[in-house]
């Protein structure tokens, strides 16, 4: 018996896990989270434009890096020939609203671009850019 779910437990992990990811029409609640950036860091940039799965990419960093990543972590996106890194500072509290900056980099054809931002997690948990 304990040989079964030792096989077994692989499995259930990922039928348990698979709820979070996209497929079939069902979203990843990160992706609902990246979604509530809106524009995100990325949208802010001078001078690059971002669309389909390079936008989506950046995006799902952003809230990967702001979520998850310690401080200094970079948390790297790539689509195609367009690639960029997302690196979040440390966590701070303001009243009661846990913020952190971040600093994104998106590398194109046309050059290597930088900006910074501040983003603070809102009531439902997901995070909205303020700076």
């Amino acid at each position: 018996m304990r040989r079964f779910f030792n096989a077994a437990a692989p499995a259930l992990l990922a039928l348990a896990l698979g709820g979070c990811l996209t497929q079939g029409g069902v979203t990843s609640p990160f992706a609902e989270g990246a979604k509530d950036l809106g524009a995100g860091l990325v949208g802010q940039i001078k001078g690059v434009r971002l669309s389909g799965e390079a936008r989506d990419n950046a995006l799902l960093a952003e809230f990967q890096a702001l979520q998850f990543a310690p401080a200094g972590e970079a948390v790297a996106w790539k689509a195609g020939s367009v690639q960029g890194q997302v690196v979040p500072t440390q966590l701070y509290r303001i009243g009661t609203q846990d913020c952190r900056g971040y600093k994104q980099t998106v590398v194109n054809r046309s050059g290597t671009f930088e900006q910074t931002g501040t983003a603070c997690r809102t009531e439902r948990g997901t995070w909205q850019v303020v700076v």
